[in-house]
């Protein structure tokens, strides 16, 4: 096991009861829990007077305060500019951060109440039925995100994290013999080949703080599905590659999509609204896609072995796979 991916074993341990417990007593909140997915941390939605009202996060105990603490400040830039995304409340005590301990002289947990955001997921409306306009709605929202983010800084985004661009490379080469499948394990080693290039050609791109993460359950859709009504969860927010924000977008908004080049475009016209590329940039979004696609599955292969009986880990697998095969005939060399 490698220390990039071990939070996987350091999610914690709780149920909807004592959760349901805490919630009472930190904020003086009578809910229904239901637990939410999370690749590290436990989360719950928590319905009051039977409509959905907070989402109650229980962080990964190898989680820092400091990084909450940057996620609440980039929270806070992104709502000033216009990019809905959600509110951390207060405690009975005033707190943003409040630490439990499940059991006296246990590690405490760090833990956060945030204010539910309307909409449905991405993931809810099926790829083949998704318009133009709700791509590119996408595309501009990340591209607002990315220009908003382009003025904001914290200690706490320079970290190192597997889902940072910036080392794709070298997580995708450390946990590629995970992959046992030997035509999967032949089409990552040709894309390995492909996207060698990159790393002379990161350096001297843009960077800046960026969300990181918006993947078809972290975006929510207006009622109308043709637009975009929130961002969700900035736990893999982290100072990058500024157009990998456009990248991880595409790449998971491109996932069973009958024309995923089509749906890549798109969402680039879109972001292009709010930040025009660079011209170097232009050229590494295609490549910064596909990267995304062999972190995903060479870590979920990783994360599987560790946790094989969560399904979460395994979410995008099938469909990154088969979008690497398509992105490998469709995109000249």
């Amino acid at each position: 096991m490698t220390d990039l991916v071990g939070a996987v074993l350091t999610r914690p341990s709780l149920d909807i009861e004592q959760a349901t417990r805490f919630l009472d007593d930190a904020w003086g909140i009578s809910g229904d829990l239901s637990p939410l997915p999370s690749e590290r941390d436990r989360n719950f939605a928590v319905r009051v007077g039977g409509r959905a009202a907070f989402v109650l996060k229980i962080s990964n105990l190898a989680e820092d305060a400091a990084f909450l603490e940057m996620q609440h400040a980039a929270m806070a830039v992104l709502a000033e500019a216009g990019v809905p995304c959600q509110e951390p409340i207060p405690s009975l005590a005033g707190a943003l951060i409040v630490r439990w301990s499940l059991l006296p002289n246990s590690r405490p947990l760090l833990a956060r109440l945030l204010r539910w955001l309307p909409g449905r997921p991405l993931a809810d409306v099926p790829p083949a039925t998704r318009s133009a306009a709700l791509l590119e709605d996408l595309g501009a929202t990340m591209g607002r995100s990315a220009r908003a983010l382009a003025r904001f800084d914290h200690p706490a985004a320079h970290r190192e994290f597997q889902w940072d661009a910036q080392r794709g490379l070298e997580v995708v080469a450390s946990h590629a013999s995970a992959i046992v499948n030997d035509e999967r394990a032949a089409l990552l080693a040709r894309w390995r080949v492909r996207l060698g290039g990159l790393a002379h050609a990161l350096p001297s791109l843009r960077h800046g703080v960026i969300h990181n993460d918006a993947n078809d359950n972290n975006v929510l859709v207006a009622d109308g599905g043709q637009s975009i009504s929130g961002l969700l969860d900035l736990g893999d927010a982290i100072h990058s590659i500024t157009v990998n924000e456009l990248a991880v977008a595409a790449a998971y908004a491109a996932l069973d999509a009958p024309d995923p080049i089509g749906v890549i475009a798109a969402v680039q016209r879109g972001f292009e609204r709010e930040l025009p590329l660079l011209p170097l940039e232009a050229t590494v979004v295609l490549d910064l896609v596909a990267l995304r696609l062999c972190t995903s599955v060479a870590l979920s292969a990783h994360q599987s072995r560790l946790a094989p009986g969560d399904p979460y880990l395994t979410i995008s697998e099938r469909p990154a796979w088969e979008l690497l095969a398509a992105l490998e005939t469709a995109v000249p060399r």
